[in-house]
């Protein structure tokens, strides 16, 4: 005999049902600790992005004659857009610009190419040698390469020049746009070359190889095949050269400005500058917006290229190996013209520097400047107390810049990594939007901000560090992101079963699991807020000088041993973050 039970709700009498007690008010509104970690984080991005922009452009639809934009004293009107839009010069300007980002990345974009393909794809002579000097050149800051180019293409005293003179007759005018590309160009090969390394090394040379079976020469087989496969990579690097181009202060600033050669860099900072009143904040704003758009088309051009990448596929699954050409008789005259070429833009800019931090002024090497050699500048500048101030405000906005940028980068990634909503994607969309924008730009929009805004930023050094973190999440949150997407969510999972809570997820699981990507995103950040000088020219102010701006305006008022002095302190911490950097990660491949 068995016994049934019936479920409730089929037969039987059902059991009174029972109404939970309402929570209160409070309680249903109370957020979760991820949850108010979100909002925080997110509100923070937002501002930090947005917040600056939405000034700037408000501004550029004020009267500043009388006031601060948005303040009492300006009034609304679309003279700035007049002034701007409805005159000729700003076209001659937009020609200007053009040629000078497209000229510059003809010329650093071709030397680039010819490298990687040389490393890459041949069996050039010492590749690693070629490659490691390739990567050094990279770490000097653009802004003492400029300045060493602007001393050796001196038209009166320098040694290029000089060299000139007497091997041709002439000499070469460095102020003017030919010079502005020469120097901007040969600072792109190391960018564009990094970026196309990697695409040239991984080419399937199957295509490559028929071509030479049905008798093609390598130019012709270069020219037809490997760089049409190759299009979305070099189209991808040509536009990050380009936009690098656009946005450019310090060429523009070391050889336009003594040439009177104008691009739309140099004319946002001319128009936020000022002899007497307010500076035309409006118009420099009016000019912003043309330097954004001439950085947006081109990123807009290149999504559409990579839709169709199937297009260009190389790596396929078919196993292969990538097969070098024999340069035959030329590899070694290959490596030698590598070579020289790159000790002339890594070295001599150097070698440059260092003779005019011993030399009281310029005239060229000859034995009366032989003579003269002095090191006054030297002890001058190392037991200056105004270079000490100058050395530790630069250190205290870069570390303060990296620790604000790497962990607001580090929350925001693992929202990104570990949210599946429409908000998730929009914060990745945030990070990412400052990259758009010119440094110049987030510059001035970040000035007016706290112009505007009564909280006692406007400078001090926190103005600086806003700034730096603006302009440097982009990069981190590439950083971060597949590093936190790397840490499978089990780990934090396992974490909150044990009964552990939020903190201890971080501190005890994803802290030490980040260490890695945490030590290389800090130090590259850190060493950006040292090279860019964007920034600070027109954010620092009396005691918040940092290096970069320090050099230029000792470069502005004829300093050269203090310019070059500076310089190469500026060349040494890089050097120092570099070796800190190679040997983080050689201690955690060990691991």
């Amino acid at each position: 005999m068995s016994t049934t039970t019936d479920a409730p709700g089929v037969t039987g009498i059902d059991p009174p049902e029972t109404k939970l007690p309402r929570e209160p008010l409070l309680v249903r509104w109370t957020l979760t600790s991820r949850q108010l970690l979100g909002v925080v984080v997110g509100l923070t991005v937002t501002y930090l992005a947005l917040g600056p922009i939405v000034i700037m452009v408000a501004a550029m639809f004020q009267n500043t004659e009388a006031g601060l934009p948005l303040s009492s004293g300006a009034t609304w009107t679309f003279d700035n857009l007049v002034t701007v839009f409805g005159s000729s010069a700003t076209w001659d300007l937009l020609i200007t610009t053009l040629v000078f980002a497209l000229g510059s990345l003809f010329l650093g974009g071709t030397i680039a190419i010819v490298l990687a393909w040389l490393t890459e794809r041949t069996d050039i002579a010492l590749p690693r040698t070629i490659f490691v000097l390739i990567v050094a050149s990279a770490g000097v800051p653009g802004l003492i390469n400029t300045i060493a180019w602007g001393a050796l293409l001196n038209p009166t005293a320098g040694p290029i020049n000089d060299l000139m003179r007497w091997a041709f007759g002439w000499t070469f005018d460095p102020w003017s746009l030919p010079g502005m590309i020469f120097v901007q160009g040969l600072s792109l090969v190391p960018l564009i070359y990094l970026l196309l390394a990697a695409t040239f090394r991984g080419m399937n040379p199957a295509l490559e190889e028929a071509a030479v079976a049905s008798g093609a020469s390598n130019l012709l087989m270069m020219r037809r095949v490997t760089l049409p496969l190759l299009t979305p990579a070099i189209i991808g690097a040509f536009i990050y050269g380009f936009v690098s181009a656009v946005e450019s202060v310090d060429v523009p600033l070391i050889f336009g400005l003594p040439g009177q050669v104008r691009v739309l860099s140099l004319q946002v900072w001319l128009s936020a500058q000022s002899t007497s009143g307010l500076p035309e904040y409006g118009v420099a704003c009016a000019y912003a917006l043309l330097l954004v758009a001439m950085s947006l088309i081109p990123l807009m051009i290149y999504t559409r290229v990579i839709r169709n990448s199937s297009r260009y596929a190389t790596v396929t699954g078919k196993g292969f190996r990538p097969r070098k050409f024999t340069l035959g008789a030329w590899r070694w005259p290959a490596f030698v013209v590598v070579f020289l070429f790159l000790l002339v833009q890594l070295l001599l800019p150097i070698l440059m520097l260092l003779w005019s931090s011993v030399q009281f002024y310029y005239s060229g090497i000859n034995q009366e400047a032989i003579d003269r050699i002095s090191f006054d500048a030297w002890k001058n500048d190392l037991t200056s107390s105004t270079v000490h101030t100058i050395l530790l405000t630069t250190l205290k906005v870069g570390l303060l810049a990296a620790l604000g940028t790497m962990i607001l980068t580090i929350l925001s990634s693992w929202i990104v990594v570990r949210s599946r909503n429409r908000a998730a994607g929009w914060l990745d969309h945030l990070l990412f939007f400052p990259h758009l924008l010119p440094g110049i730009v987030i510059a001035l929009a970040v000035l007016l901000l706290y112009l505007i805004l009564p909280v006692g930023v406007y400078g001090t050094i926190w103005i600086l560090v806003i700034a730096f973190v603006m302009k440097s999440t982009p990069l981190a949150s590439r950083l971060t992101t597949p590093g936190i997407a790397q840490i499978s969510v089990t780990l934090e999972e396992a974490a909150a079963v044990s009964g552990g809570k939020m903190r201890h997820v971080w501190l005890r699981v994803l802290v030490p699991l980040l260490k890695g990507v945490f030590t290389n995103g800090y130090l590259l950040i850190f060493m950006m807020c040292i090279h860019t000088l964007s920034l600070p020219l027109l954010l620092s102010s009396q005691g918040t000088q940092m290096l970069a701006s320090e050099i230029f305006s000792r470069y502005v008022t004829g300093q050269t041993r203090g310019v070059a002095v500076l310089s190469l302190i500026m060349v040494a911490i890089t050097s120092v973050l570099a070796i800190v950097m190679r040997g983080a990660g050689t201690d955690r491949s060990r691991k």
